[in-house]
């Protein structure tokens, strides 16, 4: 294993080429079922094609936002052909022009599904909607000016549109300051009947004087609705009666989108053609298991690709996944190190000591560049969490650089991707596909590797101990221990259920307490599971998550760990312990409460 298949894929990488890929996807505007998106995956076929990889293809899905796989609806077809927004000083037909936003020259200016305006455009007053103001009648036929305190308002988009805007402006998801802000991401619903533009805090402050003196907008959207949602595949063959290795990498993002996931899209590109340069070089490199690449819209793609192939002649599940997802971010830019996300803790696999083990190589190789790199609980904001779900339970990891400051903005620019962290996630991709299509190394190294892992994971959860409860402290660190020693079973050639039963808690086989179970078809969809609370239910847990992101991770966590086995109790201490820390008890019991108020879980 060790560092000479490092050394031999670092070979083999063409970064050159890697960092095209990132240059040419981030051209397109890539909105979940777009032209742009078709285009773009017309790119990556090609690439692929060039790469070495047969079977390439773009399987086209349709874009109608119906229930199509499971609880997950198809994306709901939307390209903006033109987007205009002009302030004026005044409202009479000679008022001079304050500022002109477009779309075309400034990518995230329009709203992700604003709605069409009539053709010619509309003109319209210019309304404040601020802070915590109620929206009133003023806004009628009007565009809205709306401040970051009122933007964040979980009900504000409903207020609005009952009042009869037209549409709205606001800086509030602008990133950075001056002198070089970035304006920043706003997603509609995708039946609005407003259309929204996001400017630069000066735009934002010279669009408010303005409304303050009575004055006027132009505003100009045209809109296709014909693009259907395209996923592309390619292969790099194996036995056919073997498992499969999947990787995949969301192709979909407004332009530029160069971190966020022109750089997965384009390592990806690069895995395959370093592989297939390999295989060309000695023959002896090619591997027992297939290995399958895909790219289509995030989330989405992923659960039509496995809605497909989990039906009767579908082709089957992967044994092992891996999802690159803001993989190529400069560190000294972008102030995020490379994360590899572990599986959650619900079934024993060696994939994620695999992985680590495979970038800690990689990063030694490259040593005299900068960066650092640490692994991470699993938390399932990317397509590698439809693959933690019990119904598919297929093991996946992920690489990425999870904190980005310039994440959903124009900022988000080829300049942003580095090199060298292309080079690093590229090879590791590569390495750590080829170890699981090879069936990965011997049981002594095997052995060798999880024992170094949980070295690591002693000293961190040591680390951890110091000013968190005693109790859940020596849970933790009894829980780890249990995890070791079902590792090491795996390492030496147990089952994954033999290895499973070394995971349970002493006495505690059995629930305690009512069995928790799961009330939802395929994978876990928690835009779905939020669509089936009540109003007042959904507006508090939105507005947590809005709050704290990490709050969509307790969630999904919570959830995937009911198994009708695991009391309520049982569940949230065990999901602490994966999360490697401990959970607000208020918090907790609120998000618990609404995965019950849903009817996605029971107790029984």
């Amino acid at each position: 294993m060790g560092d000479s298949l490092v050394s031999r894929l670092l070979h083999f990488i063409r970064i050159d080429d890697v960092m095209d890929h990132v240059a040419r996807v981030s051209a397109h505007d890539r909105y979940q079922a777009s032209l742009g998106l078709e285009r773009a995956a017309g790119t990556v076929a090609e690439a692929a094609t060039a790469a070495g990889l047969e079977d390439v293809g773009v399987q086209r899905f349709a874009a109608d936002g119906r229930p199509q796989w499971w609880t997950f609806r198809a994306p709901v077809s939307w390209t903006p052909l033109s987007a205009h927004l002009t302030v004026f000083a005044g409202s009479g037909p000679g008022a001079p022009e304050v500022w002109h936003a477009d779309h075309a020259e400034q990518p995230f200016t329009v709203a992700t599904y604003s709605a069409a305006t009539p053709r010619g455009g509309t003109v319209a007053r210019l309304v404040p909607v601020g802070g915590d103001d109620p929206v009133g009648p003023a806004v009628s036929g009007a565009v809205a000016v709306v401040d970051r305190a009122a933007f964040v308002r979980g009900s504000l988009l409903r207020e609005l549109t009952a009042a009869g805007a037209l549409g709205l402006v606001t800086d509030a998801p602008c990133k950075g300051g001056e002198p070089d802000p970035h304006v920043g991401r706003i997603e509609l619903p995708p039946d609005s009947r407003l259309f929204g533009f996001s400017v630069t805090p000066a735009m934002f402050r010279a669009a408010r004087a303005a409304a303050e003196r009575g004055a006027t907008a132009r505003a100009e959207v045209t809109v296709d609705r014909t693009a259907a949602m395209p996923v592309v595949s390619g292969l790099l063959p194996g036995d056919e009666t073997a498992g499969e290795i999947w990787l995949t990498a969301h192709l979909c993002h407004p332009r530029p989108g160069s971190n966020d996931n022109a750089s997965g899209v384009a390592a990806l590109l690069g895995i395959a053609a370093a592989l297939s340069r390999a295989r060309r070089a000695d023959s002896r490199h090619g591997t027992r298991r297939p290995i399958r690449f895909f790219w289509g819209a995030e989330f989405l793609g992923n659960a039509a690709v496995l809605h497909g192939r989990s039906q009767p002649g579908g082709g089957g599940l992967p044994d092992a996944l891996i999802n690159l997802d803001m993989v190529g971010e400069d560190q000294t830019l972008c102030r995020s190190p490379f994360v590899v996300e572990r599986p959650p803790e619900t079934t024993p696999t060696l994939l994620g000591p695999l992985a680590e083990h495979v970038v800690e190589q990689v990063f030694a190789a490259t040593a005299d560049s900068p960066g650092t790199w640490s692994p991470s609980p699993f938390l399932g904001f990317s397509d590698h969490a439809l693959y933690a779900d019990p119904s598919v339970d297929r093991p996946a990891v992920q690489f990425c650089h999870p904190a980005d400051r310039f994440n959903h903005s124009a900022g988000d620019s080829p300049d942003k991707v580095s090199p060298v962290e292309m080079t690093r996630s590229t090879v590791a991709g590569a390495a750590l596909a080829h170890l699981l299509a090879s069936d990965g190394p011997d049981a002594a190294t095997r052995s060798a590797v999880v024992e170094r892992w949980y070295g690591r994971e002693r000293q961190a959860v040591s680390e951890l101990r110091r000013g968190t409860p005693d109790g859940w402290g020596s849970g933790l660190a009894e829980h780890v221990a249990r995890r070791g020693a079902a590792l090491r079973a795996l390492a030496a050639g147990a089952s994954v259920t033999e290895a499973g039963a070394l995971c349970e808690p002493d006495g505690a086989r059995a629930s305690d307490g009512r069995a928790v179970h799961r009330r939802w078809p395929g994978p876990l969809n928690l835009r779905a599971m939020l669509g089936e609370l009540p109003p007042a239910t959904r507006t508090v847990l939105t507005g947590m998550i809005a709050e704290d992101k990490h709050h969509l991770s307790v969630l999904f966590n919570l959830a995937i760990r009911a198994n009708g086995r695991r009391d309520r109790d049982r569940i949230i201490t065990e999901t602490s312990y994966g999360l490697r820390r401990p959970l607000d008890p208020d918090t907790t019991a609120r998000l618990f409460d609404a995965l019950l108020e849903s009817g996605w879980l029971t107790e029984s």
